[in-house]
């Protein structure tokens, strides 16, 4: 599964617009999503992914790109540990 690309399809569905036409390298506050649009796409990014995204670790994820690298680091975390 490619993050980024899932992440960008998923942006392009909550938010309108054609997925790949998402610059995922535009901070997500000038994506035109509002405080309350991206806590409702954080919860479709837990859904999807099967992780949990505390919004205050948002500011440090400022683009879709960097969203996606830390969506991969917590899922390469969940597959280190033991089952």
């Amino acid at each position: 599964m490619d993050t980024l690309h899932t992440i960008r399809s998923l942006a392009a569905a909550q938010f309108g617009g054609d997925a790949d036409a998402i610059d995922v390298d535009v901070p997500v506050n000038q994506l035109g999503i509002d405080s309350l649009g991206l806590l409702e796409f954080l919860f479709e990014l837990e859904d999807k992914f099967a992780v949990s995204i505390p919004p205050q670790s948002m500011p440090d994820v400022p683009t879709l790109r960097d969203v996606a690298a830390a969506v991969d680091m917590m899922l390469a975390a969940r597959a280190q540990q033991p089952t």
